[in-house]
Parts: structure tokens; sequence; C-alpha cells
């Protein structure tokens, strides 16, 4: 049938404001039952969707438990705490009071001075009536009792005798006693003082800190220790580290390496030893996000080698920031408990990769999927222009119109749009430096300067068609040759017509590709020349086995070629070459066929539609020239105004087929069942000169 019409433009539309997921009901509902059940999930679509910026925005202003990650030193080790917002720097502030405190001057206070010196005076006196004696002894046998650098000896004339040495040996020893029994008291003198002071204290905190009192404890022991000792109280290795406070608790994390998904402890070089201390100790985003939701691109996650460690730590309900090397002196970690809620966002191609894993299943059991594509609707189209209105973008309804009618190209169907709504925004944004607001002219004119900078390789291809280096014919008639359409693949599909040619003869080989010969064929590609084969054989199977060997060829095709867009062209050049009959070739064709005859459906028939279209243009348009197509791709054109006007000015035109005889017609110009009759006369010729039976000239 001839097609008269192809008008599908929108109609100029008002923006409206849109909601959050507007053509995403589905994946609006995986998200709140995610929320609902508190599970890991993934958002699965492809780029250009607004799959993470949504879900930012879903998770706007709603409330997250706020709790406070602190780590405390125990020794060696030190172990994480979760407490209720606010508590966590109640305790570090706290336990930093104390060591306000605890300072060189608590010890200068009179009460203990006082004490301090009794006891000091009382051992000095001892000390000292244990050198009287000693040198009044000495004395007595000549000697004299004298305090050097290394301690005490007796100076006098003559050897010493045994006794006094003795007894020298005996007071020294008394005398050191009574010294350690000073330092003793005075210690436990220090401690006792401190402890009356900082007991109090950490009692109160032990109280409003059960879950720190292992902590307290061992501070409060560490203190007295360093009181008794006069120590110089080290800050570093005995203050809690309060991690994490306050926050969105909803997290992006862009770079997710293992030490920022994790976090991990720093170290510095200290008199040449490498050490660290919780206060080096750096938080990661699933310790950031804690009562909340980490939002991560899943590629980066993979491309980082941070999936399996992600893993584990979604497995155990913990989080294990990452240690320094060996020789680093320092406190371990024990893991922090996980709190957070994951999201991983990535395109289908990701994402089926991860599905592969069991583990993975279990661990995310919420997929959020996002469709490439939603109803052709004037709400739709509304929403839309309330995007990109909220996005900055000032629109008119005619240029929300032309908007619309590239996400319905970009769909491919009348009846669709594109729903990758950042990549329209982007062109909204680069329509808005023409025209502010954006009308259709400034649309126009952002399609056009897009379609420039991708122009090169089709200017070059339509200079060699117009010089003849591309061998294309627009009009007249060819036996064996039919203009077949493809679409070149890149960041903007092309389409293209391309040369189709068959030569037949008498033989057993039936369809041979040359392409798939030579290894430029793909498998669906093969498939089609197959199903190309058994089609003749049905329906020409009163002749029996096919005595023909038919070779089809893609003419200057260079590259690898795959699909089966070309089947009903490749069928029509076959029928061709076996019965000796002209094809036009002011008609381009493109559709699959099955066996029995009928014609199937393709991709990007628009962009082939305009292929030729630009080729007849420029060798000339003669009026007759256009494209057959698949009746069932009639939804899928989508094609830019010159095309649409040029059809319906006659000027150019369609031809959309339900069956392989239909296109046949239009092809050769002549009755279906006639040109059967002719395939049928040239295969049984073919089948006589295979036997021997031919005419012997």
């Amino acid at each position: 049938m001839r097609v008269a019409s192809v008008r599908w433009f929108t109609p100029p539309t008002r923006p409206r404001p849109a909601p959050l997921f507007f053509g995403q009901e589905r994946a609006l509902r995986a998200l709140e039952a995610a929320f609902l059940h508190r599970g890991h999930g993934y958002l699965v679509g492809p780029s250009g969707l607004g799959k993470r910026a949504r879900l930012l925005a879903f998770l706007e202003g709603r409330a997250f438990p706020k709790e406070e990650l602190v780590y405390l030193p125990l020794g060696e080790e030190a172990f994480p705490l979760l407490l209720p917002e606010g508590e966590g720097r109640a305790l570090v502030e706290g336990v930093e009071a104390l060591f306000a405190e605890f300072t060189p001057g608590l010890f200068r206070e009179k009460g203990f001075l006082y004490a301090k010196n009794l006891v000091e005076s009382r051992h000095e006196r001892e000390a000292e009536a244990l050198l009287q004696t000693l040198a009044q002894e000495a004395k007595a046998h000549g000697f004299a009792l004298a305090e050097e650098e290394g301690g005490f000896t007796l100076t006098g004339q003559g050897p010493l005798p045994p006794e006094l040495s003795a007894k020298l040996e005996e007071t020294v020893l008394a005398y050191v006693e009574v010294r350690q029994r000073a330092q003793a008291e005075v210690a436990a003198l220090r401690r006792s003082f401190a402890e009356r002071l900082l007991q109090p204290r950490v009692e109160g905190l032990k109280a409003r800190f059960p879950e720190a009192a292992r902590y307290l404890d061992w501070l409060l022991e560490s203190l007295l220790r360093a009181a008794a000792l006069e120590e110089e109280v080290e800050g570093e290795a005995l203050l809690p580290r309060l991690l994490v406070e306050g926050g969105t608790r909803v997290v992006y994390e862009p770079n997710p390496t293992p030490e920022r998904l994790f976090g991990h402890l720093e170290y510095e070089v200290r008199e040449g030893v490498l050490t660290t201390h919780l206060g080096l100790l750096r938080p990661g985003a699933l310790m950031r996000a804690a009562g909340g939701v980490l939002v991560l691109e899943a590629h980066r996650v993979l491309e980082l080698g941070s999936y399996p460690l992600l893993k584990r730590s979604l497995a155990t309900g913990e989080i294990e920031p990452l240690a320094p090397r060996p020789e680093v002196r320092g406190p371990r970690l024990q893991p922090a408990p996980l709190k957070a809620q994951v999201f991983l966002v990535g395109p289908p191609e990701v994402i089926a990769l991860l599905e592969e894993d069991e583990e993975f299943l279990e661990l995310f059991p919420f997929r959020v999927e996002f469709n490439p594509e939603m109803p052709y609707t004037e709400a739709h189209v509304a929403h839309l222009g309330g995007f990109l209105e909220a996005q900055g973008v000032r629109l008119l309804p005619e240029g929300l119109a032309a908007l619309a009618d590239e996400a319905r190209r970009m769909a491919g169907h009348q009846e669709r749009l594109d729903a990758r709504i950042y990549r329209l925004l982007d062109l909204a944004r680069e329509a808005a430096r023409y025209q502010d607001p954006v009308g259709r002219e400034g649309v126009e004119r952002a399609l056009k300067a897009r379609e420039d900078r991708f122009a090169l390789e089709q200017e070059l291809f339509l200079k060699d068609v117009e010089e003849g280096v591309v061998a294309l014919e627009v009009t007249g008639e060819r036996v064996g040759e039919v203009n077949g359409l493809v679409v070149l693949e890149g960041p903007l599909p092309t389409g293209r017509p391309v040369r189709i040619t068959a030569q037949a003869g008498p033989g057993r080989e039936g369809i041979l590709s040359i392409d798939r010969e030579v290894g430029l064929g793909g498998q669906v590609f093969h498939k089609a020349v197959l199903t190309l084969a058994g089609y003749l054989r049905g329906t020409y199977a009163q002749l029996g086995a096919l005595s023909a060997t038919v070779s089809l060829v893609f003419e200057q095709s260079y590259g690898s070629l795959e699909g089966d867009s070309a089947g009903l062209a490749e069928l029509l050049a076959v029928l061709s070459a076996i019965s000796g009959l002209p094809l036009r070739q002011d008609l381009a064709v493109t559709g699959a066929v099955d066996q029995t005859g009928r014609v199937l459906a393709v991709g990007r028939v628009a962009e082939k539609v305009e292929g030729f279209f630009r080729v007849c243009q420029t060798l000339g348009l003669t009026g007759t020239q256009g494209v057959v197509l698949p009746k069932a791709n009639l939804p899928h054109l989508t094609l830019r105004r010159e095309v649409v006007e040029a059809v319906e000015e006659g000027a150019f035109h369609l031809f959309a087929v339900e069956e392989v005889d239909e296109a046949v017609e239009l092809l050769f110009g002549r009755r279906a069942y006639w040109v059967h009759e002719k395939v049928r006369e040239a295969l049984e010729h073919f089948q006589k000169l295979e036997n021997g039976d031919g005419e012997k000239g």
C-alpha cells in the first residue's frame, strides 16, 4: 500500500510541573518497597534517565536516624560505639573535660603539697639518721663518709676494714629502700589525690554512657597511673575519636575506592618510626551514611576493586576500616556496625554482569528498573516541559513540541517518548543559546548544529555517490540488483543505501552469501540468508531440490554486517537473478522476511528512509523514487519535516507491505504470480542443465 500521509508532529503544549518519577512509576513502586523493608537495591537503566538524580531527590528531606559513631581506644585496640544523635559529641566533650582537669596544676594545690611534704620529710629524716650512724662509725675507724655522683663512699688512710665495708653496703641498701618507699608513698598519694578528683567524674560519664564503661574504666586507670608515675599524658592514645555526627545521612560517593568507602587509618613518621592513632582515622562513606542511604555507581565499584569488600561488608553487617602497613605502630581497629542502606546505580550491561553473581541477588534484593521509554501522551509531554523548566530552561509551547518530537524520534516510535530526559535537557540547553525562551527555531538550529558535528562522513559518502565512486543508481532497472538500506551505528545513527547484487546459475549450493564466506556477516545476518533459502524451498517445493547456486553480496561494503533487515531486498535480488527480470532502482527496500513470505518489522526505519531520501536528493529527485518497508513499521516513521513534506507532495514515496508478493509487484512492476512462474521456468531449466538434459549446442 502507498503511504499518503506520514505527518506525526507534536502539537504546541504548555509545560506543567512534573512529578519526580513521571513516566517511571514502576521504578517508584520498587523504591518505596525497598525503603519499606530497609533492603539494599540497585537502579538499572540506560544513561540519561536521571536514575541517580531522581533517587537523591526522592531522598531529599527524608528524616533518617543520625546515630553518631565514636571510636574508643582500649590499649592496643580501638572499638566502635554508636550513640544517639548528640551523645557522641557529649561523650567526647566529657572526656576532654576530664583531661582539662588533669593538668600539672592539679598537684600544686596546698592540700596535696602539705601531705607530700610530710611524707618526704619523714623519709628524709629516716635516711639522714642512717647516714649519720654510718658516719659516726666510720669516724671511729678514721674514715669519712662522702657522697659522690655514683653513690656513697668511705675515704681515709689505709685499707677499709671488712666490718666497715659491710656496714657501708648495709646502709646504702637501707637508704635506697627508704627512698623507694618515699617515692611509692608519694606516688600512692598522687594517685589517691587524682582518684578523689577524677573518680566521681568518670562515674558520672559511666552513668550517662554505660556502653563506654569499659573504655572509661581503662581511661581512669591510665590517668591514675600517669599521675602516680608523674608521666606526661598522651592524649592521642587516650582520647576518643568522633568519626560521624550530624549530616544529611544521604551520601553519594562518586569515587568509591576501598579507602573512601570503608575508611582508613593514615600514619605519620615520628623519630624514624611509622606510627598512627585515632586522630588519623578517616571515616568512609559507609560510616558517614549510618542510618541513611549510600548511593554508588555500579561500574565505579567494579573498576576500583571495591565490590568484593562491599559484598563482605553487607554480608557481615560490619564495616572494617582499612589498616595501614603492618610495620605501622598504632591501635588495631575493630569493625563498626553497618547501618546504611546501599543502592547501586548502573546501566543494563553492568547490572547484568552483577546479576550473574547469586550473592549479589541475595544482598541486593530490590531491583529498581527504569523504562527507557514512556507513552506519548499530552500529560507526559507537559511534564517533560515542567522538568526542563525546573532545570532552568524557559520554553515556548512550540519549543516543547519540537523537543517532544525529538524524544519520539529518539524512541523510534510515534506513540512513545524516549525517557532519557537528561539528554533532552542537553539539547534544550543548547537550543536556549540560539533562542530564549526556546521555540521551534531554537530546537531546529540546535539539531542542525548537532548533526553538523557528526556529518563529515555522511558528506563524504554523498560526494562519492555524486561522483560515481560509490555505484548507486536511483533510476532505471537492473537484473539482480536492488537498493537495500543499512544503518551506521554511532553517536548519531545514519541510514545509507547499499547496492545488493545476486548472480544465479545451475548448481547445488543454494544461496551463497559472499559476505558471510569472507567473515563479514554475523550470525543474525547468516540466519536471514538461511531463512531466504527456506522461503525458496517452500515456494518452489513442487520442483523438488533446487538446482541453483545464487551468490549474494553487499557491493562496496567493507565492514561487518549484522541483522536481518536486508532479508526482503536480498530475496528480491535472488528472484531477479534467477528469472532474469529487472528490478526498479528508484525504490530502496528494507524489511526482514520469514520462511512463509511474511514481511517483518526492522529497526531504525526512519533513519533508513531518510538515508535513501538524501541520496535521491543528491542525484536528483524524479518523483518516482521511494522506499518499500514493512507495514508493521508504520508507527516507527518519525521522519524529518522535509521528508514528510516530500512524501505529501508526491516527490518521494513510501510503500508499506505485509507479504513478499506485494514487494515483488512493486519492484518488478508485474503481477507476482507471473514473476513466480518465470522463476519456476528458470529453476526447471537449471535442473535440466544440472541433470544433463539441457540443449546441446
